[in-house]
């Protein structure tokens, strides 16, 4: 059982990660050419629906972060780690293709996917941001005065 409240901040922010994220692959999937940087590319559609899965259980394991830390349980902590870890992951990947495949550069010399790109660095530097921040924030409750 956690002593130390929970910042409700944090709780509603674990949830709008995962609610963004679900979201985000209903326009991906249903909403043609509207979160999709480079639709027309082969390469670039076959890559970012490799993170499907992961994305799912990243969202899974916010949700469950949010539920366990309301309860004040020390599962909240755990599944707080695992989510934090895949976001930063996934944010990680994202980057390094962008990086090796000069998709960043779009923000500075195309007009076609200049917004999209600035769209897309911005969900990479909040996956980085965020997932490492909750790591650090849940990993905080774990003193010897804040559990049971």
């Amino acid at each position: 059982m956690l002593k130390k409240d929970v910042s409700r901040t944090f709780i509603v922010l674990e949830i709008a990660v995962g609610v963004l994220t679900i979201v985000y692959w209903i326009f991906f999937f249903f909403v043609p050419d509207s979160v999709q940087s480079f639709p027309k590319e082969p390469s670039y559609m076959i890559f970012e629906k490799t993170f499907v899965a992961a994305d799912m259980w990243m969202t899974l394991a916010f949700f469950l972060s949010a539920y366990y830390l309301l309860k004040k349980n020390m599962k909240g902590i755990l599944w707080g780690i695992i989510a934090g870890g895949t976001s930063v992951y996934l944010g990680l990947m994202d980057s390094l293709y962008n990086i090796q495949n000069g998709k960043y550069a779009f923000i500075f010399y195309s007009n076609d996917s200049q917004v999209d790109m600035v769209f897309e660095l911005i969900i990479n530097l909040a996956s980085f941001m965020f997932g490492a921040a909750a790591i650090i924030y849940v990993w905080s409750f774990i003193k010897a005065e804040d559990v049971k």
